[in-house]
């Protein structure tokens, strides 16, 4: 392969990087919006409807953020 073949992927690969990137972090701040635990737990219901392949990411975030939560109730300790 050429280099200018090679850069073409490169360059191709870096933008679809960076679409996902921003993608993750404006779902994120949208479902960070939705912390109240009924909201949770409906949440937790509707995503129990789909494969888990569909909704990884979905429920990744949201178990990223719960710990999150979690962690700062005790911020004097550091842990749980």
């Amino acid at each position: 392969m050429s280099l200018a073949g090679r850069l073409l992927i490169a360059r191709a690969e870096a933008a679809s990087r960076k679409a996902a990137r921003k993608r993750r972090a404006e779902l994120k701040r949208e479902l960070a919006g939705y912390a109240s635990p009924a909201f949770r737990d409906d949440f937790e219901a509707i995503l129990e409807r789909y494969p888990c392949g569909t909704t990884h990411e979905l429920r990744g975030i949201m178990a990223r953020q719960s710990m999150a939560a979690y962690e700062n109730k005790f911020p004097g300790i550091g842990r749980y």
